[in-house]
């Protein structure tokens, strides 16, 4: 999937400099910023580890960013655009293993710092502009888990961290309708996803097992979102 999104990034761009019309005047030129709020909508999560490997209750969440853009002149119809956004999902407790009374079972959360670049074409008439997108750019993942487990009627639990960047990607979709010369309302939707995260630790705790080098799960996230924001024009 990464490999098509480039490419589809690439196509993006040969399209707006070599086939679209070249117009020298437009209410939607120049350099923009906006801010945006929204929400995830079946938000997916696999979880692979040494043991096992298993799908994640993940739960929805909102998402807060801001962006910094810019209308070529000459291209009215087509911007480049910096986008930061934020995710904190929840990830309910998931139970992995049984054998009768015992289990193994996993819960946690997870900080998702995204940084995008993104090349849009939307249609230039008029004060509706409908547009499509596609985003690259990286995500940083602050991965928090709490591991527990029942062992011959004993308990255990306990936790540990991964952190990674790793590639990411977006396809985008909305209107964005303009309420005056400089502001205007951004209502979209998008789909989300990253790439693996795969971290590493040392642990005492695999001493015994002749090992104490364990790579940690890799994490797959991605997720459909809805979007609501303001852009300014300067």
């Amino acid at each position: 999937m990464q490999k098509v999104a480039r490419s589809l990034v690439v196509f993006v761009f040969v399209i707006a400099f070599s086939v679209f019309p070249f117009n020298t005047a437009s209410a939607q030129r120049g350099m923009y910023v906006g801010v945006f709020g929204g929400y995830t909508f079946s938000p997916d999560t696999s979880w692979e580890d040494y043991y096992s490997s298993i799908d994640l209750n993940v739960q929805e969440t909102g998402i807060f960013g801001v962006k910094f853009g810019f209308n070529p002149p000459p291209i009215k119809f087509f911007s480049i655009e910096f986008e930061y956004s934020y995710l904190n999902p929840d990830m309910d407790r998931t139970v992995f293993a049984t054998a009768g009374s015992d289990y193994d079972a996993i819960e946690g959360n997870a900080k998702i710092h995204n940084f995008m670049f993104n090349a849009i074409l939307k249609y230039p008439e008029g004060k509706i502009h409908p547009y499509l997108g596609l985003g690259i750019g990286a995500s940083y993942f602050d991965f928090s888990v709490t591991a527990t487990s029942r062992l011959n009627g004993v308990s255990y639990n306990a936790r540990r961290s991964y952190d990674d960047t790793v590639f990411a990607w977006q396809v985008l979709a909305g209107v964005d309708i303009e309420l005056t010369n400089n502001l205007s309302l951004d209502i979209g939707g998008r789909y989300f996803d990253t790439e693996s995260l795969n971290d590493s630790y040392d642990d005492d705790y695999y001493d015994d097992y002749d090992y104490d080098h364990y790579d940690g799960p890799t994490l797959d996230y991605r997720t459909f979102m809805v979007t609501l924001g303001l852009k300014f024009r300067f």
